[in-house]
């Protein structure tokens, strides 16, 4: 049997009407207008947003917080991830977890390909980053009943953008509980780090400390348009001295200690 369990989320505003004069009925009015403005920010550098990468962070956001409940993760499916952006899409036109047609939001998934005991939705609008919209969610508790269910096996996530509309920013997970006993085809568990450096030193994190870690240091601390890219691991990872800032003076501690120069990374002054 198939359990649908559909997540009551969003935004949605009220507006209270007056009987009494014409003034306070235009106030009111007023006050209505201006806090839908203000529910509508500015967003100059949508069309610089990689709506994919945007979509990938909500699913990492979603399992470090169940890897903090001791849960399993759950893996993104491509297939999953198409219909949330059908979803997300139909939102901007249609802000409700019904369909544009009528029918359940469950309903845009084909069971013959993606089969599930349990579906659920969650959706929100208005904020512009991940980590804004991630934290609306996790403060309703519908919501982060969702996203914390432990019988959620896979799930996917789309995010978009509509200049013209009314929330502008739409935010969509499709949750399920796989009925499938094999994989779904290019299901992943996202990282948020693609590379792991495994000890001081290891930039690249290849599980060693080389020329090619002194080369890339070398590229990052000489890089004057920021082309070079170290995320916050291999950041920790060439601080050499741990002092908390990158310089040459870790390029020269790494040199020495690929050179054999120096016996043990890190060096700490004090």
């Amino acid at each position: 049997m198939t359990i649908i369990r559909v997540r009551k989320g969003g935004v949605f505003m009220n507006e209270q009407e007056s009987g009494f004069r014409k003034f306070t009925a235009v106030l009111s009015f007023l006050i209505i207008l201006i806090s839908g403005l203000s529910f509508k920010p500015m967003d100059s550098n949508a069309a610089d947003v990689d709506f994919n990468e945007y979509a990938e962070k909500i699913i990492i956001l979603v399992n470090e917080a169940r890897a903090e409940e001791g849960l399993k993760p759950v893996y993104a499916v491509p297939y999953l991830n198409d219909l949330s952006n059908i979803r997300v899409r139909e939102l901007v036109e249609y802000w409700n977890h019904k369909r544009p047609d009528g029918s359940k939001f469950s309903s845009v998934i084909d069971q013959s390909i993606a089969p599930f005991w349990y579906a659920a939705e969650n959706i929100a609008a208005g904020l512009s980053t991940p980590e804004e919209t991630f934290e609306q969610w996790k403060n309703s508790p519908k919501h982060w009943e969702a996203i914390m269910n432990p019988d959620v096996t896979h799930m996917g996530a789309a995010v978009t953008y509509e200049g013209n509309s009314t929330y502008r920013w739409y935010w969509q997970q499709l949750f399920i509980q796989s009925a499938k006993s094999e994989p779904f085809e290019g299901q992943y568990i996202p990282e948020r780090y693609k590379i792991v450096p495994k000890c001081c030193g290891d930039l690249n994190g290849d599980d060693a400390v080389d020329m090619f870690d002194y080369i890339l240091l070398m590229q990052y601390i000489t890089d004057e348009n920021d082309d070079v890219y170290l995320n916050d691991l291999q950041i920790e990872s060439a601080d050499c001295l741990k002092d908390g800032s990158i310089t040459l003076a870790d390029a020269v501690i790494l040199q020495k200690y690929i050179l054999k120069s120096s016996v043990e990374l890190p060096i700490k002054l004090f």
